[in-house]
């Protein structure tokens, strides 16, 4: 079992939750460290432990090892690992749109200059080269024919690429692209947002979890869905949290990285959103079928909190 060195129970007589999640990234990270740093899982009965572990096969093994109760994780992996076997369920959404965007190298300014030319993303076969190229692709622009993808690697990787002329363009995250647009480079297109259907982070528990303690699945939904409310309507009250753990943040960028993410935090999901997962994972299954849903996603407890106050 794999055992998550950095994390200590308390000394309450409750069971901690351990909740694992693979970013540090705003868009990951904040609906669960708002809900814990506000009091809404105590609110709940819940003493919950979030616990960053480092990609996502080590939280898929945290989960499947019982190291972790819930986890955070991306769509496209959860659906995976369901399809493969593993016994997990989607229970709620996390972050209705991928936080992404292109970002142009200086003097490219319009999509339409992309033509002929060359697109860095991460690596092959992830999330961000399927975002990208499908939403490109909805802007009118194929790969192979409008233009290349160009396996560029990490940030600075990318950032090199552009200034080097390597690419013309490139994926950046929404903290990137504050930090990319100060440094004077165009905001192309606002990836994400093109895509609405494609949901980027998801809530995932055991099977075993829902069947043995439902209600604990409820409060715990309910904890995150109170916390997103609290980020989209008190923004200064997070932020505020947000320089108290780390005083040296630069606020401008976090504010204005917020004002971009804020409205993709929501525990809803439907039909369509699961499918657009199990597109984007290749896994050539049409969900249509009586069940076929099911086998990745339960929305009882999601729906029980959506009807909720």
């Amino acid at each position: 079992m794999l055992v998550l060195q950095w994390f200590v129970i308390g000394a309450a007589a409750a069971k901690a939750i351990n909740v694992a999640y693979p970013s540090p990234s705003w868009n990951t990270s904040l609906p669960v460290s708002m809900a814990k740093e506000f009091g809404l899982f105590a609110a709940e009965g819940l003493e919950v432990q979030p616990v960053y572990v480092r990609g996502g096969p080590v939280v898929m093994a945290a989960l499947l090892g019982g190291d972790a109760d819930f986890a955070v994780i991306a769509g496209v992996t959860a659906v995976t690992s369901i399809q493969r076997g593993a016994d997990i369920v989607i229970v709620g959404g996390h972050t209705a749109y991928i936080d992404q965007v292109l970002i142009g190298a200086k003097g490219v300014t319009k999509l339409s200059e992309l033509k002929g030319k060359v697109v860095g993303v991460t690596g092959s076969g992830g999330v961000t080269e399927f975002a990208t190229v499908e939403a490109l692709a909805r802007k009118g622009l194929l790969r192979d024919k409008d233009y290349t993808i160009l396996y560029s690697g990490n940030s600075p990787a990318r950032v090199n690429a552009l200034e080097s002329g390597l690419i013309q363009a490139a994926a950046f995250s929404a903290i990137e692209k504050v930090v990319m647009e100060q440094k004077g480079y165009p905001l192309l297109l606002e990836t994400g947002k093109t895509i609405p259907e494609f949901p980027f982070m998801v809530v995932v528990t055991s099977r075993q979890k829902i069947k043995a303690n439902p209600l604990e699945v409820i409060a715990f939904l309910r904890a995150v869905r109170n916390s997103m409310n609290l980020i989209q309507n008190s923004k200064e009250k997070v932020i505020a949290a947000a320089l108290k753990k780390d005083p040296n943040a630069n606020v401008s960028v976090l504010r204005k990285s917020l004002d971009y993410t804020v409205d993709s935090f929501s525990i809803n999901l439907g039909k369509k959103n699961i499918q657009a997962l199990v597109n984007a994972a290749r896994l050539g299954l049409n969900l249509d079928a009586p069940g076929a849903v099911e086998k990745f996603f339960v929305d009882d407890f999601m729906n029980k909190v959506l009807s909720s106050k």
